[in-house]
Parts: C-alpha cells; sequence; structure tokens
C-alpha cells in the first residue's frame, strides 16, 4: 500500500472511528484501525464487536488523496492517532513495504508503526434490508439526547440499559425508562418502507457514540435494522451497533392523561435552583427535593442531616389547579428539564405520589415522566 493524504482529513477520519476502538479487549487486534485502500478512496473502520465505526476519504477536487498502491493495514489506534496529530506537514506518505508495519512520513519526520494482519480484523456486519428509514441529523441527534438520560444504568434489567426505537410507515418514537423514570420522542421520518413495523432496542452505550458522530446540520441520515444490527448512515460515516435482546415494556399506560395542577416554568431557573438543591440532597438516597406549589411560585426546600438544608422560592409563569406538595428525585427532575429546548416547560402533576409530566409548550412530540418520592 502507497498512499498521499492530507493531515487534517487523515486526522479527522481517525478521530471519528478512533470511539469504536476497544479499550479494555482480550483480543489485540481490536485495539487498531484498519486502513483499506483502494483505487480513490481510503476506508478506515474500528469495532469493539459491540459497535463499529466506518469511514472513508475519497478523492476530490482539491486532491485530498492520491493512491499509488491499493492495500490494507491494521494499525494500533492509540499511537496513529498521536503520530498523525503531531506531524510537520501538511501531507502524510502512508506506505506499507512489508507485512504488517507501515512507514508514516510528513516532511523530515518518519515514523514506522508496528500493526496487525488485516485478515483478522472482524468483518462487520452485513446489513441488509427494507428500504432505509431516513431521518434529518439534528433532529436524530436531539431525540437521541433527550430521551437516553432516562434509560437504566445498572443491568438488574439489561432491555432497560438501552433506548428502544418503534418504527411504524411515517414516524419513529424513542423510549427510555429506567422505571423511575421515562421519556418519549416522536420524529416523523423522511422516509421509510411502506406499513413497516420495525422495533429494535439500542444499548445506551452506542446511543452515547452515536450522539458524539452525527451532524449538527440538517442532512438525511439513513436507518436500518436487520439481523440483530442497526446500521445508521451518514453521507460520510455508517456506524452499527448490536441491538439488546428482549421484550421491551409497554410503557403507554402508565402516561396520565389528566392533571390536577399545571404549570409552566422557565427551565434555565428552574434548572439553577434544582442545583443549589441537589448539593444537599446528593448526599441523601433517592436525593429528594419537595416542591410545595401555590399561585405564582413554587417553593424548593431539602435538607440533610449530615450537610444542612436549602430553602428557594422559584417563580412559576402559569399556575392552573390546586396548591399541594410533592417530592422527587433531583438528579431524575435535573436530567429530564435539562433536555428540553426553549424558554419555557409545562409540568402536569396529577397527586402527590402519582408521576409527574413534563412538555414543550409548543407540541405533544416529547415528555418526561418522573415518578414522585415517597417520604416519611
Amino acid at each position: 500500500m502507497k498512499v498521499r493524504v492530507q493531515q487534517q482529513r487523515l486526522s479527522a477520519a481517525i478521530q471519528q472511528v478512533q470511539r469504536a476502538v476497544a479499550t479494555h479487549s482480550t483480543l489485540p487486534i481490536l485495539s487498531g484501525i484498519k486502513i483499506v485502500a483502494a483505487a480513490d478512496v481510503i476506508h478506515f473502520t474500528a469495532t469493539d464487536l459491540e459497535v463499529a465505526v466506518e469511514t472513508w476519504i475519497p478523492a476530490d477536487a482539491g486532491q485530498s488523496v492520491s493512491v499509488d498502491l491499493p492495500g490494507t493495514i491494521v494499525l494500533p489506534a492509540k499511537y496513529m492517532s498521536e503520530v498523525v496529530r503531531k506531524l510537520p506537514e501538511p501531507w502524510v506518505h502512508l506506505t506499507v513495504d512489508q507485512p504488517y508495519s507501515a512507514r508514516i512520513e510528513s516532511g523530515s519526520a518518519s515514523f514506522v508503526l508496528h500493526g496487525f494482519d488485516p485478515e483478522e480484523f472482524p468483518r462487520l456486519p452485513q446489513v441488509t434490508g427494507d428500504q432505509p428509514f431516513v431521518l434529518q441529523s439534528d433532529a436524530l441527534k436531539t431525540a437521541l439526547r433527550q430521551t437516553i438520560v432516562a434509560a437504566a444504568v445498572e443491568e438488574t434489567r439489561p432491555v432497560l440499559t438501552g433506548l428502544c426505537l418503534s418504527f411504524d410507515s411515517d414516524s419513529v418514537t424513542f423510549v427510555a425508562t429506567d422505571s423511575h423514570r421515562l421519556a418519549i420522542r416522536t420524529l416523523f421520518l423522511q422516509g421509510g418502507p411502506e406499513a413497516s413495523v420495525h422495533q429494535a432496542v439500542v444499548p445506551g452505550k452506542s446511543v452515547q457514540e452515536l450522539i458524539r458522530l452525527l451532524p449538527d446540520d440538517d442532512s438525511s441520515v439513513e436507518l436500518v435494522i436487520a439481523d440483530n444490527t442497526l446500521l445508521v448512515q451518514t453521507p460520510s460515516v455508517r456506524f452499527y451497533s448490536r441491538l439488546l435482546e428482549g421484550q421491551y415494556p409497554d410503557t403507554s399506560k402508565i402516561i396520565p392523561t389528566t392533571y390536577k395542577t399545571r404549570i409552566q416554568i422557565n427551565p434555565d431557573i428552574f434548572v439553577g435552583a434544582l442545583e443549589r438543591a441537589q448539593l444537599i440532597a446528593r448526599e441523601m438516597q433517592n436525593q429528594v427535593v419537595r416542591a410545595q406549589l401555590q399561585q405564582a411560585q413554587m417553593e424548593l426546600s431539602t435538607h440533610s442531616h449530615d450537610v444542612g438544608r436549602l430553602s428557594e422560592v422559584v417563580p412559576v409563569e402559569q399556575f392552573t389547579g390546586d396548591p399541594f406538595t410533592i417530592a422527587f428525585n433531583a438528579k431524575y427532575m435535573l436530567d429530564a428539564v435539562r433536555a428540553f429546548d426553549g424558554d419555557r416547560v409545562t409540568l402536569d402533576f396529577t397527586g402527590a405520589m402519582s408521576p409527574m409530566i413534563l412538555r414543550p409548550i409548543d407540541g405533544q412530540e416529547y415528555l418526561h415522566l418522573v415518578l414522585p418520592v415517597r417520604t416519611v
């Protein structure tokens, strides 16, 4: 293999796939990045067997890539990334002239990195399915960010550590719950199979990596589900994730359809008050904060025998219904409020021991449910 490539393009490609490199594996080759040079494009792939990321640098008008001799090599990701990032010149020459070793040259600098046999690198899943589901990248990224916060961390019920994606003919619904809180977001599809129903539970780690990879623009993203694998394809990246097995619970029946008290509140002000309350509450089990609701205000209070106490009045912009008091987990409420965009959020309360519902004021496409905490 013998190629010439722009240093910035090479470094960016390595950074994109590096997040899928295995950090604690008994298989040394999983610590590497597979590089394949073919004709006028270079492909880069990394995997930890749970997640795989593939990207490429094609030839373009700027001639960012020149492939003089096709070939393939697997190089250690850690050293490859550091070497390329510190090269002195804007152009890099990469040559494989002996088995499993590569010479990297830029200006007067010349490195030799020892790699691995590319034949031992795991093959990516061959995901073939129906016409892909199509979403807008920034909308998908926002939906993932807003919902994954409610997924379980502990693996008591492994399926709850993932994000459930339910597709129908014109929309996809994202659901996450750890049995104490619930987040739901619906997006309308830009395209997809007609009359098709699919469900997939994507591991939480995979969702977090996908959020980092998705571009913040309105470019189209294609999703394919097949053979227990999710494939997400952007214009420059392919992202693969295994799916979690098991039946995701039906959460639709736990969402209240009526309310006794409704308020609208500025999320930034509410977040600030919750953060201050959490300074005291975080030392307690369940991080309990009590909210006393009445006309035009919400009084937050919490106390810890070991730390101290806090009391703060938070202004309420609109108030409908009866005054009452409720207690909740400060972290769960913080995660929920932080996920909202805009300058106001609606909170519905159905009783002191019933779920609280947070929604945007301009639509029903997103909600976050938080269960109250029982206090003595």
